[in-house]
């Protein structure tokens, strides 16, 4: 009988043993040399580390830099923290979640910084996946907080509470969701590049600009489709676009491909489109702007645009009936401003090099090629 009961305890030991090796927390040297390998997978990035440390199943890897040579960029960051990892087939490994406080980044053309972020549910894919260019999910969501956003030749940033975005499973001949919201967004009036647009800011008195910005996409990298079902910009004072759009032929994979780029460019299609502006307070400023440096009352003003400028204005657009259109929509949004909704449904897809080429060149040729339509407070 004590024989029995020692073997049986030898037994528990050795399984609990062989447990306690199944479980245990990965080398942390091995786990950040992993990173450094994805990064140096991708022919372009080069990322090093000072040192890497655990405590139980976290990992810290501390004083992490990466460089893009041929970008002139570095992105620093004091402490990546690690919780949950283990290494995963067929290479790299896996995380609960991935801590990267207190970053910054710097290049030519400006630097920014963040106070905290985390990824959960993260994936670090191996070298060969990385140059493979493999569908591997990289977070199930991640968070950044407090950013900070300088252009080189600009004296203000741009600031942005929070930054979320959630990615949906990725399987073979499923669409990937696609989820990205970003609240407080601050932008300066002083960045406004353009002049003329510049002085029609500070004659509206914006003098920064505070919106929420949220995306709702859904992308299928088996049959090239990129859905938007939902893209809005909600500026206090001003007013909320909503964008909805579908595109056919696009390949991110190709498209992230040197060389393979240009032909992905080419195979990309706008299938349908549709752009809705709904007002809060940006017509009755205009209005008011205008009248006081000519004149008048915003009424007299609203007069002058329906029946003078604007039909000037779109006479240069030779589809006469989206410009009929337009004109008559454009009236009434001014006479009682609630909502502007352009939708563009072409008879087949469009190359959307072309649309570009025309939006840049020869805008008034758009509505001939996306036979677009409007309608105001709808």
């Amino acid at each position: 009988m004590p024989g029995k009961y020692l073997r049986s305890a030898a037994s528990g030991l050795l399984l609990a043993a062989a447990v306690g090796t199944a479980h245990a927390a990965p080398d942390p040297q091995h786990i950040a040399d992993l990173l450094v390998a994805a990064a140096a997978a991708t022919g372009e990035a080069q990322l090093a580390y000072k040192a890497a440390t655990a405590d139980g199943d976290t990992i810290t890897v501390s004083g992490l830099t990466v460089s893009v040579p041929a970008k002139q960029a570095t992105l620093t960051i004091p402490a990546v923290v690690i919780s949950g990892a283990a290494e995963r087939q067929p290479g790299g490994f896996t995380a609960e979640r991935i801590a990267f406080d207190g970053g910054s980044a710097s290049a030519p053309a400006g630097s920014f910084k963040w106070q905290s972020a985390a990824m959960d549910g993260a994936v670090v894919a191996s070298a060969d996946e990385v140059k493979a260019r493999a569908r591997v999910r990289p977070f199930h969501t991640m968070t950044v907080s407090g950013l900070s956003a300088n252009e080189a030749a600009a004296a203000d940033p741009i600031e942005v509470a929070t930054v979320a975005v959630t990615i949906g499973a990725v399987g073979e001949g499923t669409p990937i969701s696609v989820v990205i919201k970003a609240s407080g967004v601050r932008c300066p009036a002083s960045l406004v590049a353009n002049p003329i647009a510049a002085a029609m800011a500070d004659r509206l008195g914006y003098k920064e600009f505070d919106a929420d910005i949220a995306m709702d996409g859904a992308y299928d990298p088996s049959a090239d489709t990129l859905a938007i079902n939902a893209l809005t910009i909600d500026a206090a004072g001003i007013g909320k676009i909503a964008v909805t759009a579908k595109f056919s032929g696009l390949s991110f994979r190709r498209l992230s491909d040197p060389a393979q780029a240009k032909a992905a460019r080419a195979a990309a299609r706008l299938d349908a489109m549709t752009v809705r502006f709904d007002d809060a307070g940006f017509v009755a400023r205009m209005l008011a702007m205008q009248a006081s440096m000519l004149g008048g009352t915003p009424d007299d003003v609203r007069a002058e645009l329906v029946y003078g400028a604007l039909p000037f204005a779109l006479s240069f657009i030779g589809n006469t009936t989206f410009r009929d259109s337009l004109l008559a929509a454009t009236a009434a949004f001014l006479e009682d401003p609630h909502s502007l909704t352009f939708t563009a449904a072409p008879a087949e897809p469009v190359p959307l090099g072309k649309v570009v080429r025309t939006a840049l060149h020869t805008p008034t040729a758009l509505p001939d090629l996306l036979d677009p339509a409007v309608v105001a407070n709808h």
